[in-house]
């Protein structure tokens, strides 16, 4: 299992890195988010949503529909990640779909086509 681990996170931090460029103005982590050597961002839940679950996450995080589905699932899933680890402040990284991820989200993506990713949480500093 190790071996799959170490693969999980090798495309883990692939994903991480490569964010900025496909999210764009729209990034779920900021910059230097769990960038400190040694550290590895550690998964809290994976997701795997189809629209209907989806959307009714969305009714239970309380996000407010705001007509504009890339936008409606990207607080959805901000607010889902917050609730599985509150005190850790999870953050979303979205693996797909990847009308999700393409430059032209806004008018490519739908909430009926789900979201895939994973809410991670950057590990506490260790001592020095």
């Amino acid at each position: 299992m190790p071996t799959h681990r170490s693969l999980f996170h090798a495309a883990l931090v692939a994903v991480l890195l490569a964010i900025p460029l496909a999210a764009h103005a729209h990034d779920t982590l900021p910059p230097d988010w769990c960038l400190e050597e040694s550290q590895e961002p550690e998964v809290v839940v994976k997701f795997d949503f189809d629209g209907e679950q989806l959307r009714q996450t969305m009714d239970k995080c309380g996000v407010v529909d705001s007509h504009e589905p890339y936008t409606n699932t990207l607080n959805t899933i901000a607010a889902y990640c917050e609730v599985v680890a509150p005190s850790r402040s999870a953050k979303p990284i979205v693996l797909g779909p990847t009308t999700f991820l393409a430059r032209d989200h806004h008018s490519a993506y739908r909430m009926e086509q789900g979201l895939k990713g994973a809410c991670v949480v950057c590990p506490a500093k260790r001592g020095r």
